[in-house]
């Protein structure tokens, strides 16, 4: 027989929507690397970076969709960089010469994203991850993966790299 105490800590844990993403046959460890978008901490998992540099120069483009930073030329690459903190609806103060920028690889997809610091890697077990904050609605969501007990937001690389909706003026066959 259960303790009043385990029934309200089970029931506290369904309320609070704090249910895992995953059954247990499923759970494994992810690696991930945390970073800031002021005021919020987020992670992306190491498997989907290409490499991590110091934002140095970056060129605005006309036209294109706010959330689109402008263009780096990384190494004789031109990749687009975006600006998460506008894609995910977060208050932005600007841009500056201490921001990183954080290469995301998937498939054929490639292009980095703004992060304000770098707070480094860890493992986090993806039984731990929670249900996607109620807070975050729209576009927002889909992006992210879950999020963790000590309120990291683990982002979908899979989806955020496959979205056709980030893609602008891909020819279309």
């Amino acid at each position: 027989m259960r303790t009043n105490e385990e029934i309200l800590a089970a029931r506290a844990k369904l309320i609070s929507g704090t249910k895992s993403v995953r059954n247990e046959s499923s759970v494994h460890e992810l690696s991930v690397v945390e970073f800031m978008l002021v005021p919020e901490r987020y992670a992306v998992e190491e498997q989907f970076i290409g490499e991590v540099l110091l934002l140095k120069e970056l060129t605005p483009i006309p036209g294109v969709p706010n959330y689109v930073a402008g263009i780096a030329n990384i190494r004789g690459r031109i990749v687009s960089i975006l600006n998460l903190k506008i894609l995910l609806g977060i208050t932005t103060k600007g841009i500056t010469e201490l921001n990183r920028i954080i290469i995301l690889k998937y498939n054929k997809m490639e292009f980095g994203i703004l992060a304000d610091s770098i707070l480094g890697s860890r493992s986090i077990s993806s039984g731990q991850l929670a249900r996607k904050p109620v807070t975050l609605q729209g576009d927002a969501s889909r992006y992210v993966k879950g999020i963790t007990a000590d309120g990291l937001v683990i982002l979908d690389c899979v989806q955020l790299l496959s979205d056709k909706s980030i893609t602008i003026n891909q020819k279309q066959k």
